[in-house]
């Protein structure tokens, strides 16, 4: 599907023409299903919550269907009453704790006049803030079309999920900020020119708390952590040159071209392990 941002009335009925079936994901309701009473509101944080707590998705006002397939869009609802700004307000007030990445799209309807209009709110899938708790203080989940109460044990376990991908989320920041100042080190010393420099001013340091952050690195994906461990080797073996090498100079030490064929090797896997956690930091808790 089109992100929610290109939708217009003739992408909707794009969706009717190719008989786009609801899902665990999509959920078609009628303009009614939008109004100012408490059942529609109640309804409406039920749904939402059912999809944050599932895998997300779509929940899309305005189109009316036949056994899970939408076979039209309906009258639309009335701009001036039912605003984006309400829906974002209901939402907000009516589900504990606040779904983040929350958007809506508010989709003119001009074949049904210029006030109508129909709307998409994209729910995102919970990370470190599940479970998310309707206005009646239950937890709803995606099941069979509907939106259904959890089990106590699912509850349970998308909790817990929940504290993982907090400290995954955790864990991958801090590795970013420290492979970021590594990878910067690297490129200022694959600029130095061929002068004998303070050999400190070389060395590469590694914070200690990377080395010893093997527990919290266990939660990212293998390959990260392999990389990970070959720029602590890489900035150790450039480490233990600069200390040895023309000890004749004393203090001093300069860059040469196998040192720097190491940083730039170093550099590239730093580039390689940012876009993994980059991954991860997306999906923002």
């Amino acid at each position: 599907m089109k992100p929610i941002a290109d939708w217009d009335e003739a992408y909707l009925n794009s969706l009717i023409q190719v008989g786009e079936q609801e899902s665990l994901t999509l959920d078609y309701k009628g303009s009614a299903a939008l109004a100012k009473g408490d059942k529609e509101r109640n309804d409406l944080s039920k749904d939402v919550s059912a999809f944050a707590n599932s895998a997300g998705g779509l929940l899309v006002y305005g189109i009316v269907e036949d056994k899970h397939v939408p076979i039209g869009i309906d009258t639309g609802v009335d701009r001036s009453v039912i605003t984006k700004e309400w829906l974002e307000s209901v939402i907000k007030s009516r589900i504990q704790p606040v779904v983040d990445g929350l958007a809506i799209k508010q989709i003119n309807l001009p074949t049904k006049g210029a006030d109508r209009v129909a709307y998409v709110v994209e729910v995102p899938a919970a990370t470190s803030r599940a479970p998310h708790q309707a206005y009646d203080h239950r937890y709803y989940k995606r099941f069979n079309f509907e939106s259904t109460p959890m089990e106590d044990y699912e509850v349970r376990d998308l909790m817990r999920r929940s504290l993982e991908f907090g400290k995954k989320y955790a864990a991958a920041w801090d590795l970013l900020v420290e492979i970021r100042r590594i990878s910067a080190a690297a490129t200022q010393r694959i600029g130095l020119e061929n002068n004998w420099v303070p050999r400190e001013r070389l060395m590469i340091g590694v914070s200690q708390d990377l080395r010893s952050a093997g527990i919290a690195l266990v939660s990212l994906a293998k390959p990260v952590r392999d990389q990970v461990s070959q720029i602590i080797h890489i900035v150790d073996r450039f480490n233990a040159i600069v200390e040895t090498v023309d000890p004749g100079q004393l203090e001093n030490a300069r860059m040469s071209d196998p040192l720097r064929g190491q940083m730039a090797n170093l550099r590239e896997l730093c580039s390689s392990v940012v876009d993994g956690l980059t991954e991860v930091l997306e999906r923002e808790p």
